[in-house]
């Protein structure tokens, strides 16, 4: 009993403090160490006299009022009912996430609802609300990237060779790479986005490194974080980047090729430079 009752300590302050801390994230203020501590500290006293607590309705009530009293613990007067109802719904999206843990480890629904998950195996509802608080941190974190560059966002046209990509093309203020050679400033559009219009041979160029079968062809160093790198760049036909409904023909311009993925929050094959905006 004293093992179980120590998993039972350490479980609930872990979950309780994971539960809290997301809540505070998406309401948007940081996190209040006294008050987190606090908060754990009187639901992990609830949750070891829980097992204890007979009937139906007396275990579902104290759950409830649990919650409201960790809430107000949790979050100051001005963010009370935000706080609250996040942290009533993380609990809730928790509670489900675990019962469906307990459906995959016992098999049957009852099971799932009466046996306890923690024990079988040790750990599993911390690893769940680990899981649900990662999982819930990345998916907002996401969001939140890109909402923010959907003012960014338009969309462009590469035409190479005869060939065109349609795409969807960011302007990156940061991107202030210019050619060493024409002076021309250069954006950087994925190898997978110019593979749609590309032939065979010229897609085996590029990865093999040559610059035949490209106008102006050559390679520009450029800073990264690791150092400096070399990057591949030629002469596009031609650059269209759409402004509302304005149709703007780039001739002046480099265009770069990453052979990764640009973004990992929107699907966008192609970095612009400012001055191809702004025609410096």
């Amino acid at each position: 009993m004293q093992v179980y009752i120590e998993l039972v300590i350490l479980d609930n302050f872990a979950i309780i403090f994971l539960l809290a801390k997301l809540s505070y994230y998406l309401v948007g203020e940081p996190a209040k160490m006294l008050r987190l501590i606090s908060a754990c500290v009187v639901g992990t006293a609830v949750a070891v006299l829980y097992p204890f607590i007979g009937g139906i309705w007396l275990p579902i009530v104290l759950k409830i009022g649990t919650g409201l009293v960790l809430s107000a613990i949790l979050f100051k007067p001005k963010k009370l009912f935000k706080g609250m109802f996040l942290f009533f719904i993380l609990t809730f999206t928790y509670g489900g996430a675990l019962f469906a843990m307990g459906l995959f480890i016992h098999g049957n629904v009852e099971a799932a609802l009466t046996k306890p998950v923690a024990s079988v195996p040790i750990g599993v509802s911390l690893l769940t609300a680990y899981a649900l608080f990662v999982c819930i941190k990345r998916m907002i974190l996401r969001m939140k990237k890109s909402r923010d560059i959907n003012g960014f966002l338009y969309d462009a046209e590469i035409r190479v060779g005869g060939s065109s990509v349609e795409c969807k093309a960011f302007l990156d203020s940061g991107n202030r790479l210019y050619d060493d050679k024409s002076g021309l400033p250069v954006v950087i559009a994925s190898a997978g986005t110019l593979a749609k219009a590309l032939g065979d041979e010229q897609m085996s160029a590029l990865f093999l490194g040559k610059t035949t079968g490209f106008d102006e062809a050559h390679y520009v160093d450029y800073k990264t974080v690791s150092g400096k790198s070399k990057l591949f760049v030629f002469r596009p036909d031609e650059l269209v980047v759409y402004v509302a409904d304005k149709k703007n023909i780039i001739s002046d311009v480099m265009l770069g090729v990453a052979f990764r993925r640009l973004s990992d929050v929107e699907s966008y094959g192609l970095i612009l430079n400012p001055a191809v905006m702004t025609g410096e």
